[in-house]
């Protein structure tokens, strides 16, 4: 169950993700308590909107920023997923799953559980590619390649830039900082689609999970 589980959860976030905040290499302990994110026996790193955060990666660092603020963003927009979009999402995924014999085998055998988290899988990723697609039609700017999908990099900058201006998060420690802002400064580790491409305008024109609509 938990082989087949990773399996289909992987092959979801490889073959259709559309995500932009990549989860911490590791996953961070549970809150001790509400407001405190990670181990309070490690120094604090930062702040976002009343969450004391304790780490001394970078990366999760940004993670944990983004994703507080895009959550609220979202909300704030009135971003959502329906139900149709994520069955949709689900299938093109099974559909990709079936290609491959030995995972097709492992389909036959669903389970229930599997299902559900097809499903979650699907709500989280739409959810953030409808985020990035509101950030960049805000913002505007170079979109970048990722692998799970892409990725409205000045878009966050500025959309970052602005929070912090305002307030709403705090970086304590001067070489996170340097790190943290190196991602959306340094073109250096980006690829970016072609500006005024067919390919830079379908990645936020042309929704993922009806491509097939679209291309039949």
């Amino acid at each position: 169950m938990r082989g087949r589980h990773f399996v289909l959860c992987l092959a979801a976030v490889t073959l259709v993700g559309c995500g932009s905040k990549a989860p911490p290499s590791a996953d961070p302990a549970p809150a001790p308590a509400a407001g405190v994110y990670g181990d309070p026996a490690v120094p604090v790193a930062g702040r976002v909107l009343g969450t004391v955060i304790h780490t001394q990666d970078a990366e999760e660092l940004r993670y944990v920023v983004l994703k507080e603020l895009t959550d609220r963003y979202a909300v704030e927009q009135g971003i959502t997923v329906t139900q149709a979009e994520k069955e949709a999402y689900a299938a093109q995924v099974r559909e990709a799953l079936s290609k491959d014999p030995a995972v097709a085998a492992m389909l036959v055998e669903e389970s229930a559980e599997d299902q559900a988290a097809r499903l979650e899988i699907a709500e989280a990723f739409i959810l953030q590619w409808k985020i990035n697609r509101a950030l960049y039609q805000k913002y505007g700017g170079r979109i970048g390649f990722q692998q799970g999908g892409p990725e409205p990099l000045d878009a966050y900058r500025q959309f970052l830039q602005e929070r912090q201006a305002a307030g709403d998060f705090s970086i304590e420690n001067d070489a996170l900082a340097a790190e943290f802002w190196r991602y959306y400064r340094d073109d250096s580790i980006h690829s970016f689609f072609e500006p005024g491409s067919a390919d830079e305008a379908k990645a936020f024109g042309v929704e993922p999970w009806a491509s097939a609509a679209h291309s039949g």
